[in-house]
């Protein structure tokens, strides 16, 4: 997977079908109806019963539609992935204006996969990879590619733009500097 800039956004490319699914997922995670996710993703927030009731009424409804609209949104931009020039990889452009919702989205989503698959820190340090089980540890990779697709939109890496969407010609795109494959699944870098 590599990340570039354009006028109009974000754009990922060589994407495997590992990393597509995993995006794929964003969506579905988000609307979960597992109670733990739902725990997770709308926790309990005030020790005053009273209080905790009048926050469930009044603001877990409003966050519940923000999760379904963003939901809705990374399905929509998800909707044009298109296939990288003559590889098997596949290029998705995250507009500008959706990045906020993208970030919030791929946070909740590494957050229901924590909970789906048991996690616990430990299996996040370097030497915890190891003694997860196989479906731990393809939560845990796919976890780390989410995170590095927030990385990027949160600007953790210096990309400037390339100009607009349409100048860029995916044939001629070096496919040679692949990051992440979840089609093999292997121990992450440490670091």
């Amino acid at each position: 997977m590599w990340a570039g800039r354009v006028d109009e956004g974000y754009v990922f490319g060589g994407l495997s079908a590992g990393c597509v699914e995993t995006l794929k997922g964003v969506p579905m995670l988000l609307e979960s109806a597992d109670v733990r996710v739902r725990e997770r993703l709308l926790p309990e927030t005030c020790t005053d019963g009273d209080d905790e009731e009048h926050w469930r009424r009044h603001a877990v409804p409003e966050l519940e539609r923000l999760f379904a609209s963003r939901a809705q949104l990374v399905r929509r931009d998800l909707a044009g992935l298109r296939k990288l020039g003559k590889s098997d990889t596949q290029l998705l452009l995250i507009p500008n204006q959706h990045v906020n919702a993208w970030l919030a989205a791929l946070n909740a989503a590494r957050l229901a996969l924590y909970v789906l698959n048991d996690l616990k820190a430990s299996h996040l340090e370097a030497d915890g990879f190891a003694a997860a089980t196989a479906k731990q540890q393809e939560a845990i990779l796919r976890i780390h590619v989410l995170a590095e697709v927030q990385s990027v939109l949160l600007g953790d890496y210096e990309i400037e733009s390339g100009g607009p969407m349409e100048s860029l010609d995916p044939d001629r795109i070096d496919l040679d500097g692949d990051l992440d494959d979840l089609d093999d699944v292997t121990r992450p870098d440490p670091e």
